[in-house]
C-alpha cells in the first residue's frame, strides 16, 4: 500500500524565499520609512475602528432595552385606547432612526480620519525616505581621501 508523503519542503521554501528577499530590503533605506508608516496607519485604523464598533454596540444594546421597554407599554396599554401603544411604538422608531443617523455619521467619520492617518504618514514617510535616499547618496559618493576642488 503506497504512503501519503507529506510535504515538508514548503517551510523550506518560505524560509528561501524570505532570505532571498531580505538583501535587497534591508538593503534600500526606502523600505524602513514605507513599513514603518503602513503598520502605523493599521494601529491607528483599528483603534478608529475598535472605538466605532464600541458606540455601535452601545447604540445596539440601548435599542434593545428601549424595544423592551416600548413592548411593555403597548402590551399594558389600554385596549379601548390604542393611541398610548402607536405612541411607544412611534417613539421607539424615531430614536431607532437617530441611533441609524449616528452609525452612518460616526462611520463616514471614523473613514475619514483613517484615510487622513494614511495620507499624512504616506507623505511623511515619502519624505523621509527621500532624505534617506540623498543622505546615502551623498555619503556614498565622497571619499574619506577626497579633497575638495
Amino acid at each position: 500500500m503506497p504512503t501519503k508523503k507529506s510535504s515538508t519542503n514548503s517551510p523550506t521554501l518560505l524560509v528561501d524565499v524570505f532570505k532571498q528577499m531580505q538583501p535587497p530590503m534591508s538593503g534600500n533605506p526606502a523600505f524602513g520609512a514605507q513599513i514603518e508608516q503602513f503598520w502605523d496607519a493599521q494601529e491607528k485604523m483599528l483603534e478608529e475602528t475598535e472605538a466605532f464598533a464600541q458606540h455601535w454596540f452601545e447604540r445596539r444594546h440601548e435599542a434593545v432595552r428601549t424595544a423592551l421597554q416600548a413592548a411593555r407599554k403597548v402590551s399594558s396599554a389600554n385596549p379601548s385606547d390604542p393611541s398610548k401603544a402607536l405612541q411607544s411604538m412611534t417613539e421607539w422608531q424615531r430614536h431607532s432612526a437617530e441611533r441609524l443617523v449616528a452609525d452612518a455619521q460616526e462611520w463616514f467619520e471614523t473613514v475619514s480620519r483613517c484615510a487622513s492617518y494614511v495620507a499624512e504618514t504616506e507623505a511623511e514617510a515619502v519624505e523621509k525616505t527621500v532624505d534617506d535616499v540623498v543622505a546615502a547618496t551623498n555619503s556614498a559618493g565622497k571619499s574619506s581621501k577626497s579633497e575638495p576642488v
